[in-house]
């Protein structure tokens, strides 16, 4: 009996992608189609909570389709904190922390001035109500469910493209961080970012490290502002990227996928 029970605990998880990003989908457009009639001076509660339940539709949905596997044999803290893959795996998702901040750093615009206060106070609110509730969906619940059957790289790909298609209401929300931009240099960064995410996971499995690197992102885009036509920025954030892929094919090779759960 005693083994049985063992054995039930640590059953894997049967992941549901199609009712997650169904789920995803619909409460995040849901939220946006409502957010741009809504005046945030003369509505700022109703404002904040769309916007809270847009970014963290994916964790919602990820808890909700796990919530039988939260209770059992300590998942819901290997599922944030993770399990690092050897000594020096925090070494170098530190490394990548450091490096997206020096490129926009060293490459800011001309005019443009970093403040030390609004980095820490935008980077708590992006952590606590913004994109970085995002990722215990994206590389929490889809990319490992991608994973058991599809290599890294392309499980990383796909995730990607869904997070990007998943924006697209950003793009017609005034204020938001999309608005105006180019959605096919959007989606490119995008897919790029993703390999650097799914290279921290692969790395720590830690959705913790990937929550505070998208946070982190999330605010060096809308505190540092860089000067992103320079040559010397996108090539830099393309070698961010290639060394991503690279970590990615690394655990490849290593080992097939063995899911954390």
């Amino acid at each position: 009996m005693k083994t049985n029970a063992n054995q039930h605990e640590t059953c894997p998880v049967v992941y549901q992608p199609v009712l997650f990003i169904i789920g995803t989908f619909a409460v995040a457009w849901c939220c946006a189609w409502f957010m741009p009639g809504t005046d945030y001076h003369a509505h700022t509660a109703l404002f904040i909570f769309l916007d809270f339940m847009e970014n963290a539709s994916p964790l919602f949905c990820a808890l909700l389709l796990l919530r039988r596997h939260l209770t059992k044999n300590r998942f819901f803290h290997r599922f944030f904190l993770g399990t690092p893959d050897s000594k020096y795996s925090c070494i170098i998702v530190i490394m990548l922390f450091m490096a997206q901040f020096l490129n926009f750093y060293l490459f800011q615009a001309e005019d443009a001035a970093f403040s030390v206060q609004s980095f820490a106070l935008t980077f708590i609110g992006q952590f606590l109500l913004g994109g970085g509730l995002e990722e215990a969906g994206w590389r929490g619940y889809l990319l490992p469910c991608f994973c058991r059957k599809q290599s890294y790289l392309l499980s990383s790909v796909l995730v990607s493209v869904i997070w990007v298609l998943w924006h697209l209401p950003y793009f017609f929300i005034p204020g938001s961080m999309q608005a105006g931009e180019n959605f096919l240099f959007y989606a490119i960064t995008g897919m790029i970012t993703g390999f650097i995410l799914t290279a921290i996971w692969l790395l720590t499995k830690s959705i913790l490290l990937c929550m505070l690197f998208h946070s982190w992102q999330n605010t060096i885009v809308m505190t540092v502002q860089a000067d992103m036509s320079d040559v010397r920025f996108m090539l830099m954030f393309l070698l961010l990227g290639v060394f991503s892929v690279l970590i990615c094919i690394d655990r490849q090779k290593k080992r097939p996928f063995s899911s954390h759960t």
